[in-house]
């Protein structure tokens, strides 16, 4: 068996990007409210303070200058109706909700989805908030030319870690996205649209464990390309998708490739096709038609197409969670969240 540790994964995720574009991601539907508007009793409930990390940080007003490092969190902006705080974010590496799509257009780009903002362009923005998906590695790689935390820091911005604190994304789950809302709702002054939005994520993942209930645990591979190393996703936000869907992530929670023979041996019944933009479903189909023939999964025709995106940790994650779940269990047709 070939397997990675699993901090790892994102890195794979990031590999995924640069061998086949971007994804086609979509989100539950929401409406955005004024980012503009700044209600006064939040105006009046600074200095306000987030625990992140490990460290606290502290706001004596909402930030104005916003560099986002990573889409899931720009898409929870977003959604909170805080395009007006965002100064710029780095490059894009899936399709934005139809509902945030509009918003997203003008928002300036300082990088692509495999290469991030160089220390002197990130800190040139006068940033007073840079959000990453993590506080190590990444975005933060000073040997590849990024500012440190600390340096940005140092440059008079506070430096917020999205979903993850370190570059171990098996710590993230589809409640995940809770937290960093509830975060920005502090931050920004907008918690009861946080609230909102985190009631209605709860409601549509409380639907797919209700549909779910008391159906038989499938055995689920979800592959993700390649030919020879496989390309799987599994561990954090995935195997707790798959679970909460009624099924049991067919790998080790440390896997990112995976041999050909122990793919075979995987006796998957159901098989998820993580899909981005430039990745070709049928394409991925046939392969996996045509050389494990035996799988359970193959002989029955139990081989699901999920945009990865909607898989992402922020407000897709239960667009993708409702995907998942119809297709390891095909009679049950639940409505799909609108994105």
């Amino acid at each position: 068996m070939i397997r990675f540790k699993s901090n790892q994964l994102m890195l794979a995720f990031i590999a995924v990007i640069s061998l086949s574009g971007c994804g086609s991601g979509s989100a539950p539907e929401t409406s955005v409210p004024d980012s503009t508007a700044s209600p006064a009793s939040a105006m009046s409930a600074y200095p306000v303070s987030v625990e992140n990390c490990g460290r606290t940080l502290t706001f004596n007003s909402a930030p104005e200058r916003v560099v986002s490092l990573w889409q899931a969190p720009t898409e929870m902006m977003l959604a909170l109706g805080l395009k007006d705080r965002i100064a710029a974010v780095a490059g894009n590496y899936a399709a934005f909700p139809d509902s945030l799509a509009e918003s997203a257009k003008a928002l300036p780009l300082l990088g692509t989805s495999m290469s991030w903002p160089s220390k002197e362009v990130l800190l040139s923005e006068a940033p007073d908030l840079v959000v990453g998906q993590s506080l190590e590695g990444y975005a933060f790689d000073t040997s590849q030319g990024y500012a440190s935390v600390k340096q940005i820091e140092e440059g008079g911005a506070k430096v917020l870690g999205a979903n993850m604190c370190t570059s171990d994304a098996t710590t993230m789950t589809i409640e995940t996205p809770y937290r960093t809302l509830r975060d920005f709702g502090t931050i920004f002054g907008v918690s009861d649209r946080a609230e909102e939005l985190i009631a209605k994520m709860a409601a549509e993942k409380q639907a797919v464990v209700d549909a779910v209930k008391g159906l038989p645990t499938q055995r689920v591979a979800f592959y993700n390309g390649g030919e020879g190393p496989l390309i799987v996703l599994a561990g954090g936000i995935y195997d707790d998708a798959i679970a909460t869907a009624g099924g049991q992530n067919v790998f080790p929670a440390d896997s990112v490739y995976m041999s050909k023979e122990d793919f075979a041996a995987s006796n998957a019944n159901v098989i998820l096709i993580g899909t981005f933009e430039g990745q070709n479903f049928a394409t991925l189909r046939d392969y996996i038609t045509t050389n494990f023939p035996e799988l359970p999964a193959v002989k029955d025709g139990r081989l699901v197409e999920i945009p990865v995106a909607d898989t992402d940790a922020s407000i897709s994650v239960m667009r993708g969670l409702t995907e998942i779940a119809n297709g390891i269990h095909p009679d049950l047709n639940l409505a799909v969240p609108e994105s």
